[in-house]
This record gives C-alpha cells, sequence and structure tokens, in this order.
C-alpha cells in the first residue's frame, strides 16, 4: 500500500541548526498490517510517521501508495493524507466541541458528507471503539482519561482511513485504562482490517497487540520483523537504550534456574500458559 524508499529527512535543512532526523529509510506498509514502531526518545518514529501521514515537507528519497511512483513527495503527500490518519501522542488535549457526538463528527463534516452519512459515521466509530452510545451528547470533558482518548480516536476512525497510525495511544493512562484501549486496538484491527501503526516505546504494548515491528534508532530503521525475532536480540535493543518485556527477563531468569521455558516468550500470558504446562506435566 505505502512504501517508503531511501527517505532521508532533515530539520532547519542549510541552516546552522540542521539535524538529521531520518537517514535513508526504507518500509513498507502492506494492506491490513499491524506493525508495531519501537524506539527512544528522538530516534526518528514520530518523523518517519508524520511522512507517511504527509505531513511534512518534502524529504529525500521516494514514496509510492498502491504502487504507484510519484515523481515528487507533494503529490505523494496529497494522496497519503486522504489514505492516513494519524492520532497524535494525548489526543484528548485536541477535543473542543460541546458534545462528543460533535467531536467525532467533525472530520466526517469536513468530507462533506450528508447528516446521515455523518450520523452513521459517528455512531459506527463510537461502537468500533468500544465507547458507549449514551456517552454522546455528553460533553467530552465530563469523560475519564480513558474515555476522551477513545473519543479522540474515533473522531479519526470516523474518517475511515485506510491506514490509522497511533503515537504512543497508552501514555498517561493507568494501568486498567491501558488494558482497555490495547485490547480495543486488537479488535479494531481483527474486526475493520484497517492497516495499523502502533508507535510505543512500551515493549510490554508491542509484544501483546502486534505481530511485527520495526526498530529505530539515532534516525535509522535497524531492525524490521516478526515481533519474536524483534525480541530475541535483546542485547541489541538494550544498547539502544530499549529492552525486552519485563516478563521476558523474568523468564531468562527461570530458565537460568532450571525451569524448561523458551526464551522466545514475551507475554505474561504465554509464560503462565508454558509454566502450567510444565507443572502438569510433572504431576
Amino acid at each position: 500500500m505505502i512504501e517508503l524508499k531511501n527517505v532521508t529527512y532533515t530539520y532547519n535543512k542549510n541552516e546552522p541548526s540542521a539535524r538529521v532526523a531520518l537517514s535513508d529509510v526504507s518500509l513498507k506498509l502492506d494492506d491490513g498490517d499491524f506493525l508495531g514502531l519501537i524506539g527512544h526518545t528522538g530516534s526518528g518514529k514520530s518523523t518517519l510517521m508524520q511522512i507517511v501521514a504527509g505531513l511534512l515537507p518534502p524529504p529525500q528519497g521516494s514514496v509510492s501508495v498502491d504502487g504507484r511512483d510519484y515523481a515528487d513527495y507533494k503529490s505523494a503527500a496529497r494522496e497519503l493524507r486522504k489514505k492516513v490518519g494519524l492520532v497524535f501522542q494525548y489526543p484528548e488535549h485536541q477535543l473542543f466541541e460541546e458534545t462528543v457526538y460533535k467531536d467525532i463528527a467533525f472530520g466526517p463534516k469536513n468530507q462533506k458528507l450528508t447528516g446521515d452519512e455523518i450520523d452513521e459515521r459517528v455512531r459506527e466509530a463510537a461502537r468500533r471503539v468500544r465507547l458507549d452510545s449514551g456517552l454522546l451528547e455528553k460533553s467530552p470533558f465530563d469523560l475519564s482519561g480513558g474515555q476522551k482518548r477513545r473519543v479522540a480516536i474515533a473522531g479519526v476512525v470516523a474518517m475511515k482511513p485506510e491506514v490509522l497510525i497511533l503515537d504512543e495511544p497508552t501514555a498517561g493512562l493507568d494501568p486498567a485504562g491501558r488494558d482497555e484501549l490495547l485490547n480495543m486496538l486488537g479488535e479494531l484491527h481483527r474486526d475493520w482490517r484497517r492497516t495499523i501503526i502502533l508507535v510505543s516505546h512500551s515493549m510490554e504494548d508491542i509484544a501483546r497487540t502486534v505481530k511485527t515491528a520495526a526498530v529505530m534508532n539515532n534516525g535509522k530503521l535497524v531492525m524490521n520483523g516478526p515481533v519474536e525475532e524483534i525480541f530475541s536480540r535483546g542485547a541489541e535493543l538494550r544498547t539502544m537504550g530499549l529492552n525486552t518485556p519485563q516478563i521476558s527477563r523474568i523468564v531468562d531468569g527461570l530458565i537460568d534456574a532450571g525451569l524448561p521455558l523458551s526464551r522466545r516468550i514475551f507475554t505474561v500470558k504465554a509464560a503462565a500458559d508454558e509454566i502450567e504446562k510444565i507443572v502438569r506435566s510433572k504431576r
């Protein structure tokens, strides 16, 4: 669907304060992918996603959309903005309407849809993000933090983008709110069948939610593949200021203590299942 080839992006180009944010990055996004994008602060994650969303000035390199190579990024960016929806970190700060309904309807209204089409989009988006219909006429500012986050996501979902990018969507949420949001994203990907990119520095969030991951470090794409392969390279991740999920480090300790577990366990559920099998086999 979207492919970047040898993309380099420099902030304040040709000025003394110039800073290279991306260096020779190539990335392909296929229809229906659920990709986790990992990297420490300043690694280039946000810059990369803004280029995918068509929001930055032209970078060096090429961009193709749906198999079409564009001669210039400006033309590609117009197409990308039609296809890609970007949910920024702390999106609830962008809520401004009197009611939840109006906030979700804002994007579809700008798409010049009819009243019935807008109503259908709003209610479908609310359902997809697990937002109770009884909240639609409430003020968004009367909701909990997790509910506000879902209203903001619903506002993007209502525009029906082919690619949905979420930048640190669980930031600032309590454990219950984080779990609920990640479960909702899993359901959204399964039922909605759109491409989703989850940008996060939380290894736990990536491990439990996505199947493939890409790792950014100092503006370069240094790893890209199945989550199991990425997290099996824990030593390399640590040199980048990242880490494997906490449960995998616990599993490593159990293995060192003699428990016959796999080193490719990255979620609490997988660890519990494997330990239960061992316990049953010894009965």
